[in-house]
């Protein structure tokens, strides 16, 4: 029974039963209409089960939800009997350090004046010129998707192009 709780094989089980279904009542030779009357049975039915099994679903948790978490902060390490005379005094413990993903937009609608907008196949050309910074050159792929037709990026790369490419920029 642990295949009819995936919908796929249980959607093909629930299209075989009315297919042949309506073949047998067919095959019985019964009225158009009584195989009518009779698909429309086994179609309330196999709703009503379907439903029931999806709320089923909803009350049972899935596996990969009911697995424990690991702690997103490590574990304070256990205290250290050291001699009074040689202890240090106590040090507060460090914050955990977070990345932030900061976006700069444009306060006024327009760049402001000291942001150039730079060209992403100069930018490649600078990549592929230093053979040192590979990972120039994937900065230059994830910036074509923001670069416009003619391969102008908005002003608002500039902090990140000035700070990536740093020396091989022309001054």
């Amino acid at each position: 029974m642990a295949l009819f709780r995936r919908p796929v094989p249980r959607f093909f089980a629930w299209a075989i039963l009315l297919v042949g279904l309506a073949v047998a009542t067919g095959a019985a030779g019964l009225a158009w209409w009584l195989i009518a009357l009779i698909e429309l049975a086994a179609w309330v039915i196999v709703t009503f089960a379907e439903r029931t099994l999806w709320r089923l679903s909803l009350a049972t948790p899935p596996t990969w939800a009911a697995r424990p978490e690991a702690p997103s902060t490590p574990a304070e390490p256990k205290p250290i009997d050291v001699p009074v005379e040689d202890a240090e005094p106590a040090r507060p413990a460090a914050a955990p350090v977070t990345r932030r993903r900061m976006i700069r937009t444009a306060r006024s609608g327009q760049a402001s004046s000291d942001h150039v907008r730079w060209n992403v196949w100069s930018l490649e050309r600078l990549a592929r010129d230093n053979p040192n910074a590979e990972e120039l050159s994937f900065l230059v792929l994830s910036l074509r998707e923001f670069a416009d037709s003619s391969g102008t990026l908005p002003a608002d790369f500039d902090p990140l192009v000035r700070e990536s490419f740093g020396d091989l920029l022309p001054s």
